[in-house]
């Protein structure tokens, strides 16, 4: 039985219970929700819920269950709980509660096998998220300044793909030292196309996490090269903040949060090389045969890309007006239907779980948009929802049949540092009007896709359009 009709078929048996008292049976007594649950080892109602952090539970006998609102996520042995309901068993359920850093209230709902069922209202507070925009700035400020002290700034900067490039070489060995200490089975992928070993057609860090099952894999990643010198539009840049430190920052980040949870595949995060030079680091791990390449044997489900972050909603430009933010999903292969399941969960991590506003806009239209909605979008400031759009690294599984997202936020007319040497961390802050609130704007897109991951791991619909 399939994990849908299992919850249907509890959910079933909790509803109809009731009515055994309907025919003369006594009304069962609430008790005291400590009784059968604990958080954080304590009554309930003694607990305090931190904003975007863990926090454990159990819950004590099978005829019990619990149910969550769509922003307060369930965890049980490290894999997210779909329906949001936990029942209780034989033994102790013991499991993990996260809240996101938009939880505006936590009711926790008790639920008897007769029926009954109390709200448990849990205090909260604010935290520090597993994923967050101070996490995301310390690391973006260590990796692209230049100083003495290597404890304190590491220079990982002019890291552009192509004649053998030793700051290149370097900022590699620096990534995959940071995915090694946390675990994770790391290794650099080098695939030489030209014959010229000294010159590397690609050089990928590839962190591969195992999944409970063995005919699936899934991937999240980021190019971690820059655009070389003299290149267009606005010729070459040495850090390369925006585009794209700080998408390789935000995986660097999720490798930590993901340490501890259990995926369904098994999954890839990735730093590619030479998208700059045609996406050609991610085609390369996709697309040759070789030890850390993407298996053949397995279907590839679904991949979500990190490109460009920060420089977006809700984060408001110099003139006054919010950012784009643009996230889009795909293959659209219909621009009149939803094509794919993943378009459903894009949509429902943005407006139901992190309650951004849906119909935002501005006056006027943003300086460029998406391949075949921008008639529709020109003016929308959260951009989301299924297109063709390309440009980065997710068209190479697209290709492949994998279901894809990519988050995007500003570019081209939208910050005129794009490919220039004035992308940099100091040029984000002042564009976006601050550290804080540029913290803001990448701590949101950062929970965006965190969570897009986390769902679509568990959500049997999110598969190879030609499985």
């Amino acid at each position: 039985m399939n994990r849908a009709m299992s919850a249907l078929l509890l959910a079933t048996i909790f509803v109809l219970a009731p009515l055994a008292g309907c025919f003369g049976e006594d009304e069962v007594e609430i008790i005291d929700p400590s009784s059968v649950l604990q958080i954080d080892f304590v009554d309930p109602n003694d607990a305090v819920i931190k904003t975007g952090e863990w926090h454990d539970f159990t819950l004590e006998g099978k005829n019990w269950a619990i149910s969550t609102e769509s922003d307060v996520l369930l965890f049980v042995n490290g894999t997210y709980v779909v329906d949001h309901m936990v029942y209780g068993g034989e033994e102790t359920v013991k499991g993990l509660i996260l809240t996101t850093p938009f939880t505006t209230g936590v009711n926790i709902t008790l639920i008897g096998s007769d029926g009954s069922s109390q709200v448990i209202e849990l205090a909260l507070t604010n935290g520090t998220p597993i994923v967050n925009g101070k996490d995301w700035f310390d690391k973006m400020e260590f990796i692209t300044s230049v100083c003495s002290d290597s404890t304190k700034c590491g220079g990982y900067i002019n890291r552009w793909m192509g004649s053998p490039n030793p700051a290149f070489e370097r900022g590699a060995s620096f990534f995959q030292g940071h995915f090694e200490g946390l675990g994770y089975e790391t290794h650099i992928l080098r695939v030489i196309d030209h014959g010229n070993p000294t010159e590397p057609e690609s050089l990928n860090v590839i962190a591969w996490k195992q999944g409970l099952r063995d005919d699936c894999v899934q991937g999240m990643g980021a190019h971690m090269d820059i655009a070389p010198p003299g290149g267009p539009p606005g010729g070459g840049t040495y850090e390369g903040a925006y585009d794209n430190t700080a998408g390789t920052v935000t995986m660097m980040l999720f490798a930590r949060a993901f340490v501890d949870l259990q995926f369904e595949c098994d999954t890839f995060l990735a730093l590619w090389s030479s998208e700059e030079e045609g996406l050609r680091g991610s085609n390369a791990f996709a697309n040759n045969d070789c030890d850390y390449c993407l298996p053949k044997d397995k279907e590839l489900e679904f991949y979500i890309n990190m490109d460009m972050m920060g420089i977006s909603w809700p984060a408001i430009k110099p003139t006054g007006e919010p950012y784009p933010y643009h996230a889009w999903s795909g293959p659209d292969v219909d621009p009149n239907v939803q094509d794919v399941e993943i378009t459903s969960i894009l949509d429902k991590v943005h407006f139901d779980i992190l309650k951004a506003p849906r119909n935002l806009t501005i006056e006027g239209t943003y300086g460029a948009g998406c391949d075949q909605h921008w008639g529709e979008h020109d003016n929308l400031v959260l951009d989301v929802h299924e297109d063709t759009f390309g440009r980065s690294d997710h068209v190479t599984f697209r290709n492949l049949g994998a279901q894809t997202i990519f988050h995007l936020g500003a570019y081209d007319a939208d910050y005129d540092a794009y490919h220039s040497p004035s992308d940099t961390l100091d040029n984000m802050v002042d564009m976006t009007g601050g550290e804080e609130e540029l913290q803001g704007a990448i701590e949101f897109v950062m929970w965006a896709a965190m969570l897009e991951f986390i769902i679509a791991d568990q959500t049997d619909a999110v598969r190879n359009v030609d499985a």
